[in-house]
């Protein structure tokens, strides 16, 4: 997991990719290292904490399944949209399977 103030502001940076329930910004560091780091931004305008956490909790699920097809070596920040506050977790999967996919960060069948 992403946790510092420092990693996200370098993925803010990142080049990314968009959909209405999620933004996906990331960057592949060293592909020797097969570690993927992830990082969740679900700002106020989403819902109050329970709900923000929710979100949370459901799309670290969803990482956590998807992790064996990502690339190694790569650090995501999953900015989370007003939205998504209303999605069911099988509309979050397909929204982050369908960014990673655009990213080039899994593969087509993923």
């Amino acid at each position: 997991m992403i946790r510092t103030a420092a990693d996200f502001t370098a993925l803010a940076a990142a080049p990314g990719v968009n959909s209405p329930l999620l933004g996906v910004r990331f960057v592949v560091r060293d592909r020797a290292v097969p570690s993927l780091r992830i990082g969740i931004a679900a700002s106020k305008k989403v819902g109050g904490a329970v709900v923000r956490n929710r979100i949370r909790r459901r799309l670290k699920s969803i990482a956590r399944e998807l992790a064996p097809q990502v690339r190694p070596g790569a650090e995501i920040l999953i900015g989370v949209r007003t939205a998504a506050s209303t999605a069911t977790s099988a509309e979050l999967r397909a929204a982050l399977t369908e960014c990673l996919r655009r990213a080039r960060l899994v593969e087509a069948s993923a």
